[in-house]
């Protein structure tokens, strides 16, 4: 079953796009490759990862429930094989780097791939689809200077970036998603002040943002990005906890206002 997140509102972590509330990280995916992203949680144990996943963006109880990754992993999303549905994944902070295990079925098992990519710490990890051709691609994000450095992989796997480049502001979270749903996925940044300020570039590389808004608050909610509607755009939502409930608050446009709609998982 899933826990009641064990935390108050106010205590919320965040790594890159991924965000948790004590031991329960907040994500969405493609689960059954209908075009439609539905929330997941994937709740720490000490046996390991448990994936609890919707295939709707709604109310209800999960369609899919299984085991993957040990303790300490974080869990990341990505259609590894460029053909139905999106698959799983984790990443490990080894003493030399990161070390991915992605899996294209939703189901306990191996993983279908076993790498590194990205430094260690420094690192934060991001999956896309950069060129919007084939398999998701993935991604190591590091601080530099006063920046955000991005090294990008149209693969999955092991091997030098395609690009590097600077986007962003240290220290904020850096988020992926098909914002103008062309060709392929773009980048974007957070940062956590009095509200939660999203600024998203529609390509993969450097330049400024094409937009720029505000939506959640920056001191309590989880946030996510995801294609809400089936429309082929990205877009994006929070979670924050209600009356010791996770309330999922989704927008279906890019920009700031009101949540298009609001339901409980």
């Amino acid at each position: 079953m899933i826990l009641i997140a064990p935390t108050p509102a106010d205590d919320v972590s965040t790594f890159s796009s991924l965000c948790r509330f004590g031991d329960q990280w907040m994500i969405s995916g493609d689960w059954n490759g209908d075009g439609v992203d539905g929330p997941g949680i994937v709740q720490e144990s000490g046996a390991g990862l448990e994936w609890f996943l919707r295939n709707e963006p709604g109310s209800g109880a999960a369609d899919v429930q299984f085991s993957f990754g040990p303790k300490g992993a974080m869990p990341v999303v990505g259609d590894w094989d460029g053909k139905s549905g999106d698959g799983v994944g984790v990443v490990l902070n080894t003493s030399k780097n990161l070390r991915w295990q992605l899996k294209n079925e939703l189901e306990l098992g191996a993983p279908d791939a076993d790498f590194s990519f990205g430094a260690s710490a420094a690192d934060i990890p991001v999956t896309g689809n950069w060129d919007g051709r084939g398999p998701e691609g993935i991604g190591a994000v590091r601080n530099s200077g006063n920046n955000l450095q991005w090294q990008l992989r149209q693969t999955p796997d092991a091997g030098s970036p395609f690009t590097i480049f600077n986007h962003g502001a240290k220290g904020d979270g850096p988020q992926t998603g098909d914002w103008d749903g062309k060709n392929g996925d773009g980048i974007g940044s957070t940062h956590r002040a009095t509200g939660l300020e999203w600024k998203l570039r529609d390509s993969a590389g450097a330049g400024s943002a094409n937009r720029n808004f505000t939506f959640g608050n920056g001191k309590t909610d989880c946030q996510l990005t995801g294609d809400w509607n089936g429309d082929g755009i990205d877009t994006i939502g929070v979670v924050r906890i209600v009356d010791g409930t996770r309330q999922w608050q989704m927008r279906n446009s890019l920009n700031g206002g009101p949540a298009d709609f609001t339901f409980t998982f």
